[in-house]
């Protein structure tokens, strides 16, 4: 066992494991996409020999499937399930000649658009969360759909695309640039992050306390149970009831253990608030006889 941080930073894990990641996909895909962002950038400044490119590029690629490519592009354009179930509605309309004529470097392509065609749904697109780790082959609509999000800014005769989506699909417009590439990618995900920072950390923490809780239960079984999130007596104010991430009691000794989880895509004053916590909670237990146990992750909380 552990005895100093040395030791505990030796031997433990220190980034998520893979399972535990795909348990939050579930819930919150940022986690992955960032994940595999350094990848999706490679693809990208790669396929800057013609406009198909990527599709060789991508079939080459041992780390990053199809549906998570189109994923994010889906994100970077910001165009999602609702918007592509619109377009794929309107087709005909928009896209009379079921092709999409378009100009890079200077020289004009037609991308002809497949015969046979399904509702564009996160499902049939295979993006929806609970299927980005199913291994799936490239099909014709997500090739569609992948040089929509590309090119459908750089359009030729584009008086019925919709504005937001010439505005938004720009991408392949950049393709060759490496440096203006990358800036816009990594901006685009800083925006990203800042919008579902919250409800990511507020995901994470409850998927983290799930796998913790059934993680205890499973190998203790019976011997324990749990009980809510605070113990008689423990409080701090004489008020209130100190609360805790997780409590279990052993059923034959009654010691109990107050767990605490905390980890680092949380924002800083929660990890420094739990270490603020972390001696005066650990000394008011201690006095009834129970015991405290942090579950944390590296960076931030070994700071």
């Amino acid at each position: 066992m552990a005895k100093t941080l040395e030791e505990l930073e030796h031997n433990a894990c220190l980034y998520w494991p893979s399972h535990l990641i795909e348990v939050v996909a579930e819930t919150n895909l940022v986690p992955i996409l960032l994940k595999t962002q350094d990848t999706f950038l490679s693809i990208l400044k790669a396929s800057d020999k013609e406009p198909y490119a990527w599709l060789n590029t991508l079939k080459h690629s041992s780390t990053l499937s199809p549906n998570l490519f189109l994923k994010h592009l889906m994100i970077l354009t910001d165009v999602g399930s609702e918007r592509l179930q619109r377009i794929s509605k309107d087709f005909d309309k928009i896209f009379p000649q079921k092709q999409m004529s378009f100009i890079w470097k200077g020289q004009a392509y037609v991308h002809h658009f497949a015969k046979q065609r399904s509702s564009w749904t996160n499902k049939t697109l295979f993006v929806d969360k609970s299927l980005l780790f199913k291994e799936v082959e490239l099909n014709s609509d997500m090739i569609d759909v992948v040089m929509l999000l590309l090119w459908a800014g750089n359009a030729l005769h584009h008086q019925h695309i919709p504005q937001e989506i010439i505005e938004r699909c720009v991408i392949g417009s950049l393709l060759g640039q490496s440096e203006a590439l990358e800036k816009f990618v990594k901006q685009r995900y800083i925006f990203v992050s800042k919008i579902t920072g919250g409800s990511t950390a507020n995901d994470l923490g409850h998927a983290c306390e799930a796998y913790t809780r059934n993680f205890l239960t499973t190998q203790l079984g019976k011997k324990v149970e749990l009980q809510g999130h605070s113990l008689e007596n423990i409080s701090h104010n004489d008020k209130d009831l100190t609360s805790f991430d997780i409590v279990l009691k052993h059923k034959e000794s009654q010691l109990a253990f107050a767990i605490e989880i905390s980890f680092q895509v949380t924002t800083n004053s929660v990890i420094e608030r739990k270490a603020a916590l972390a001696q005066p909670r650990q000394k008011l237990l201690h006095q009834y006889g129970h015991k405290v146990i942090y579950v944390i992750d590296e960076s931030g909380n070994f700071q």
